[in-house]
């Protein structure tokens, strides 16, 4: 009887210090590893047409890590470049349908298919949950973006992102044009992207996510996040991939 109470106090100690575990600290980027973009010689036209010949010699990069959800045949890949003035990314999706939301996005933008872009100016990393030091958008099919500014609260970002979806059989291909701001960046006032310079590092990582009726949304993204981190690269900069920017 004693060695039975003994087991049922051990259990219950344990499981109270696993609810009352710390979060992690913020994860420390290496940049032991970094992505090479190629400065494009003409911008591509952001008109969802991957046969612009801006993305013609370029290799896809494939999106492998499932973030969460269940497990599907979703084939996600994308390619990059940049300009001076922006970050152009080309999506390519397969395998999946997506349906655009004809209410107002701002209000049903948590309910939508999405492609999440996180983008930090100085790849510093950092927390950036009250601060403007990296910025996450949503990018929903009807090329609406939204940010969530530090309260929480939904706003429109079609100034930092210009987007467009094409589908050409099963094959969605969705362009865009990224602005990089920096932490100087002010809400409610014009702001000016930082110019893009020869190997400037910038963090960064996508993802995509399917929106399920009963089950947790399914979400793959570029970067791989480690156990202890799952769902706080929202939070945390640190978990961003790195682009390197080259000639």
């Amino acid at each position: 009887m004693k060695n039975l109470l003994a087991l049922l106090f051990l259990f219950v100690l344990l499981h109270s210090c696993k609810n009352n575990e710390e979060p992690p600290p913020l994860f420390v980027k290496t940049n032991t590893h970094s992505i090479e973009v190629k400065k494009a010689t003409i911008a591509p036209v952001i008109d969802g047409k991957p046969t612009d010949p801006a993305w013609e010699n370029l290799n896809w990069i494939g999106v492998l890590n499932k973030w969460q959800g269940a497990d599907t045949n979703l084939m996600m890949n994308y390619k990059l470049l940049w300009t001076p003035d922006a970050l152009f990314v080309l999506v390519q999706l397969e395998n999946l349908t997506l349906h655009p939301n004809l209410g107002n996005p701002l209000e049903h933008y948590y309910s939508e298919d999405n492609l999440s872009i996180y983008l930090d100016e100085d790849n510093s990393g950092g927390d950036y949950t009250n601060s403007y030091n990296a910025f996450e958008y949503k990018i929903l099919p009807s090329n609406f973006t939204v940010r969530l500014d530090p309260d929480k609260k939904p706003l429109t970002a079609n100034n930092a992102i210009h987007s467009a979806l094409k589908k050409y059989g099963n094959t969605y291909y969705w362009e865009l044009k990224i602005a990089a701001f920096d932490a100087s960046y002010q809400p409610n006032t014009p702001n000016e992207p930082v110019s893009l310079k020869l190997g400037k590092l910038i963090g960064f990582a996508l993802a995509f996510e399917k929106v399920n009726a009963k089950e947790p949304h399914t979400i793959y993204g570029s970067v791989t996040i480690p156990e202890d981190y799952e769902g706080r690269i929202a939070i945390d900069a640190g978990l961003f991939g790195t682009l390197k920017l080259i000639q």
